[in-house]
């Protein structure tokens, strides 16, 4: 009996050539410069047509980037909504570090791309876009998430409003992250001195607008 989850002869082939062409790019553009690197020069190392490259990848940047797609652990999602855990930045980071999307079959790929989304502005702003194409899913998990501990007096579109300023908040801190970190894959301990850095910057954008938006005590 054939196992309809196992990948058929067509798909590897195709995966394959996918992979192929990926590496190409990444290489290239170690050795030559992001701005320097044409389709065709990637067509001819990975050993394709042009045909074939557009029939993977719309553009050159796409195939630095590569093809994994980014999602939410479903476990990781479930535990994040029933956490009391008042270090909020924590958790959601923890949840936006599973969405960067690294290949384990190959690591030295994985570190090579990521050096030159590092490296290039265009590139990371592109990946930070991606990685937040669940961007909505992250709101929503936040607003269930904050909804539960809100305060009596908090009306649910300000809820809303709250997470959808964090989800772009951590995009920022994401790409903070890893311009920092040297092309590596932050982790979760890596986000502590952030928070720290946070708790001391955030006073400083605000000033006293907190003081002078709250009602005065009788």
């Amino acid at each position: 009996m054939t196992d309809e989850r196992q990948p058929t002869v067509r798909q590897r082939k195709q995966a394959a050539t996918a992979q192929r062409i990926e590496r190409s790019a990444v290489a290239l553009v170690l050795d030559h410069g992001l701005d320097q690197v044409t389709v065709d020069m990637i067509c001819e190392a990975a050993g394709v047509s042009q045909r074939t490259f557009f029939n993977y990848f719309k553009t050159k940047d796409a195939a630095i980037l590569g093809t994994t797609t980014p999602r939410l652990d479903e476990h990781q999602v479930r535990e994040f909504l029933a956490s009391d855990n008042p270090e909020l930045l924590a958790e959601i980071m923890g949840l936006v570090v599973g969405l960067v999307p690294v290949d384990t079959s190959d690591p030295a790929l994985a570190h090579s791309r990521l050096r030159i989304i590092r490296d290039s502005p265009l590139l990371l702003h592109k990946e930070i876009e991606r990685l937040f194409a669940v961007r909505e899913e992250i709101e929503r998990i936040l607003y269930l998430r904050m909804r539960r501990t809100a305060a009596p007096a908090e009306t649910a579109q300000q809820t809303r409003e709250q997470a959808a300023l964090i989800t772009h908040l951590v995009a920022g801190i994401l790409r903070f992250e890893v311009e920092r970190s040297g092309a590596q894959v932050p982790d979760i301990a890596g986000f502590a001195p952030t928070g720290t850095l946070l708790a001391a910057v955030v006073p400083k954008l605000i000033g006293h607008a907190a003081d002078r938006a709250s009602p005065p005590s009788s």
